[in-house]
């Protein structure tokens, strides 16, 4: 029998595990080759990708910002608007004192174009900003009360029947009525429209041409009421008087119409809207508009339905210029509203102003309109329905005048000169 040789043996399985080891890292070293192929197949086209992506992502912006460059150079441009119609923003104006006096004699000035009135119980005088007296004259009033326009200052006493008429220079007349004086109306600056009460005769209305004293009509209402207040047409060819009627059980406002002759040439009850009215004017179209201490009310003599209504808590005051406004609040404590009047659509606007709500006097001129409370001051365009100015005067605020560009401030500390 012949023997297995294990040398023999031994030599051939360690030849085949060499082999088994050799023929095994040569097929790993195939598939890692193979890995590393795919592998940078596969980054090959990721490189591809992410520069298709890039190069897409760039189109995108480029036409991104084609197209809001087209739509900037479509857009419509503002509007131009004329220099004349401007009137900046003004930050801080220009304040001087020009002239001096005790906190007590404040009230008893007022600014009339470049002058001062000095107007008290036994003293009318006009001066200069330097104080110095133009004209002067002594009066013994009770209850002075004073009415002003561009070109006259009227001088009145409640308790008694005369009345003193001023241009800026000297005394023009002197009217004396049958009663009292209870208010005074210019028609532009030629007829002035004097109520005289007199409980004994009630109800004089008086027109007064301007240029010599003349009384030229005197009208008496008996029945229809007592006249609360009188408004002249834009022409001067009509005026219409606000009466109320006592009679009855309510107050029935009553409006009537005359010309300067005489002749009635109408009149209207707004019955459908029993608001004690205290005051009238008249828009650039004529319309009367009405106003109570809480509503507005614009009427045609002719026509049976209001124009337009506006109703608010509190109405403080009314200007009748160019465009009619008026200052409002809804609440006593609520914030002070500049109101418009807009004739060509009919309708009220509002412009509420913050941190304000009261008001203690204004003026008007140029389309502009400065109010004050306290020592606070505004200015407002009605052009561009906007304050142009917000300012704080270094002393309470009596009263206020325009003078061309200049706004003449009475506080208790004198007169102060503001450049707008």
């Amino acid at each position: 029998m012949k023997k297995d040789n294990p040398n023999s043996i031994g030599k051939t399985d360690s030849n085949l595990i060499q082999e088994d080891r050799s023929a095994s890292k040569k097929s790993e070293k195939s598939l890692l080759s193979s890995k590393i192929a795919k592998s940078g197949v596969r980054k090959n086209k990721t490189d591809k990708n992410q520069r298709k992506g890039l190069i897409v992502i760039g189109l995108l912006v480029l036409v991104f910002f084609v197209l809001l460059v087209i739509l900037i150079y479509k857009l419509p441009e503002s509007p131009e608007v004329s220099e004349d119609d401007q009137l900046p923003q003004i930050d801080t104006a220009n304040i001087r004192d020009v002239f001096s006096f005790e906190p007590h004699e404040a009230s008893r000035y007022h600014s009339f174009n470049d002058k001062l009135v000095y107007f008290s119980q036994d003293q009318l005088a006009i001066k200069n900003y330097s104080g110095e007296i133009i004209y002067q004259e002594q009066i013994e009033f009770d209850r002075p009360i004073a009415v002003q326009s561009d070109l006259f200052f009227i001088a009145g006493d409640r308790n008694s029947s005369q009345l003193i008429v001023l241009d800026d220079r000297t005394k023009k007349f002197t009217l004396y009525l049958d009663g009292v004086f209870a208010g005074a109306y210019f028609g532009a600056d030629q007829y002035l429209a004097v109520i005289d009460e007199n409980p004994e005769k009630p109800g004089y209305v008086h027109i007064v041409d301007l240029s010599n004293g003349e009384k030229i009509l005197t009208l008496q209402f008996v029945e229809s009421g007592y006249p609360l207040a009188i408004s002249f047409s834009n022409n001067l060819d009509f005026f219409d008087v606000l009466l109320i009627n006592t009679k009855g059980s309510t107050l029935q406002p009553i409006i009537k119409r005359y010309d300067l002759e005489g002749n009635q040439l109408g009149q209207k009850m707004p019955g459908e809207h029993p608001f004690l009215y205290g005051k009238i004017f008249h828009d650039q179209s004529n319309n009367i508009v009405l106003g109570s201490t809480s509503n507005l009310l614009v009427l045609d003599l002719e026509q049976e339905e209001p124009i337009a209504e506006y109703s608010s808590g509190r109405v403080f005051e009314i200007i009748s210029n160019s465009k009619l406004t008026a200052f409002t609040s809804m609440h006593l404590d609520g914030n002070l509203k500049i109101v418009s009047w807009d004739e060509s659509n009919k309708r009220f606007t509002e412009l509420e102003i913050d941190t304000i709500n009261s008001l203690d006097g204004f003026i008007s001129g140029n389309n502009l309109i400065a109010f004050y409370a306290n020592n606070s001051l505004r200015v407002y365009d009605q052009n561009k329905n906007t304050i142009v100015l917000d300012q704080m005067i270094n002393a309470d605020i009596v009263r206020i005048g325009f003078n061309g560009n200049q706004l003449v401030l009475i506080t208790k500390q004198g007169v102060k000169i503001l450049d707008l």
